[in-house]
């Protein structure tokens, strides 16, 4: 399923974003929720792969938090 190979690459992209401390990451961090909760949706249509479903939403919650915390909390600083 391309939905699930489009979630993993932006996981991936958005996790180094916040690695590499780029303001961008809010961009991807919400575009990863959108393709994560798509994901979820798509695997509960397909059924049997609850796994799928419950990562998805537990990636999509992830990255809705990323992209509204403020940079500085990532970095460890007080904002």
């Amino acid at each position: 399923m391309r939905i699930i190979m489009a979630c993993t690459e932006i996981c991936r992209i958005s996790a180094h974003f916040m690695l590499i401390g780029t303001p961008h990451r809010k961009h991807t961090c919400r575009e990863c929720a959108e393709l994560c909760e798509g994901c979820a949706r798509s695997c509960e249509r397909v059924g049997d792969i609850q796994e799928c479903v419950d990562r998805s939403r537990r990636c999509a919650g992830t990255c809705r938090r990323m992209a509204a915390c403020p940079l500085s909390k990532l970095k460890g600083k007080p904002s």
